[in-house]
């Protein structure tokens, strides 16, 4: 969020991730070509506007994960460029997958050697290559919001498919998604959290608010436990 205080540098940033994140009436594809575009700059220009979604992502795996953590496998969604793998391996986390539909971003991310390995795929309609009951939980950190807010029920649907019963989904993003008096253009991204609620595919485990997501926004970190 700019203001008369920012630095030009500062501008800049805000700028440039505000492009990255696109608007409502962006597609998916445009999208990740400019992350794939800029991917060498994204981690400076995200820090420069204190992105901290990672952190409490990894924060919250660590919580549910408060032993063993070096056996549980985890498939972190919009991997990006391996910030939230970085966060997780400080915590103990050792068995990391990626999955990101930008090649650039992946390849930033090979550079840190902290995922086993790569899933160069974006969420959609499609059917993950991965087996089913493969995870113990899942992390989404940062995925652009107007990407979530497109995504189908059947996305969702494939990583409760791909992570065991008991299992974790973890999405870390913007607060104005959550509320029935939030985004408005988020109401499908409300609607597929509650029919798979009401499905009984999985369940509201935390729901924690925190401040300073990225931009000045707040952010929610939401919890599913898959049943």
């Amino acid at each position: 969020m700019e203001n008369s205080t920012d630095t030009p540098q500062e501008q800049d940033a805000n700028a440039l991730v505000t492009f990255l994140q696109g608007s409502n009436n962006s597609t998916s594809e445009a999208i990740v070509n400019g992350f794939s575009k800029y991917s060498q700059d994204y981690e400076k220009v995200f820090k420069a506007v204190n992105f901290n979604g990672y952190v409490e992502t990894a924060r919250t795996a660590a919580e549910l994960f408060p032993s063993n953590r070096e056996d549980v496998h985890i498939l972190d969604v919009a991997a990006g460029t391996g910030l939230c793998a970085g966060e997780l391996y400080t915590h103990g986390f050792r068995k990391l997958d990626a999955l990101d539909p930008s090649m650039g971003m992946l390849d930033e991310a090979r550079k840190k050697a902290l995922y086993n390995q790569y899933f160069n795929v974006a969420m959609g309609e499609n059917t993950l290559d991965i087996e089913s009951d493969t995870y113990d939980a899942v992390t989404i950190s940062g995925m652009s919001t107007v990407i979530l807010k497109q995504l189908p029920i059947k996305a969702f649907e494939e990583l409760i498919r791909i992570v065991k019963p008991g299992g974790y989904i973890v999405n870390t993003a913007n607060c104005k998604l959550f509320p029935e008096d939030g985004d408005e253009h988020a109401k499908i991204f409300r609607s597929n959290m509650k029919t798979l609620t009401l499905q009984g595919k999985w369940e509201q485990f935390q729901f924690r608010r925190f401040k300073e997501y990225v931009q000045g926004e707040d952010g929610v970190v939401s919890t599913h436990r898959v049943l």
